[in-house]
């Protein structure tokens, strides 16, 4: 892993290990996941793929980016089914992951089910990541705080 990319496609590792992302370790560990989390049924996160586009200079990636990996780690999401791509400032990327994906603002969260785009998050929760996230694997209404 080339820890020094600052567009294209990442793992968790980088973000854990990049120079780039040196918040991210600190923001994962101090956060403490709502009790919302353990107290309802997220297995039909199984069921979704999710693309994540983010900023490594980007203070809402920074803040909801360690959230949403602690919350998927809590809930033992396979890592294989996320995918991780960093945006330059102006939301593109060299290798252009993020064509024909509406992308305004980072992070946003896209979720995947069959292929199919589901719901997306978009920089930051309506409530709460973990309810957010509930809200779209459970086919309970929700809209981004942009629709």
């Amino acid at each position: 892993m080339n820890y020094d990319i600052v567009d294209g496609q990442v793992d968790k590792d980088y973000l854990f290990n990049s120079n780039n992302t040196k918040w991210f370790t600190d923001n994962y560990n101090s956060y403490l996941t709502d009790t919302f989390l353990s107290e309802n049924n997220f297995d039909n996160i199984d069921n979704y793929t999710i693309e994540l586009y983010m900023g490594v200079e980007c203070h809402d990636s920074e803040r909801e980016v360690p959230i949403l990996i602690k919350i998927l780690d809590e809930i033992k999401f396979s890592e294989n089914k996320l995918k991780i791509y960093l945006l330059k400032q102006n939301k593109t990327s060299d290798s252009g992951f993020e064509k024909g994906k509406n992308i305004t603002n980072t992070p946003t969260i896209i979720f995947y089910k069959n292929s199919k785009e589901i719901n997306r998050i978009v920089e930051f929760p309506v409530e709460t990541l973990e309810r957010d996230i509930y809200k779209i694997i459970n086919d309970i209404e929700y809209r981004h705080v942009y629709y």
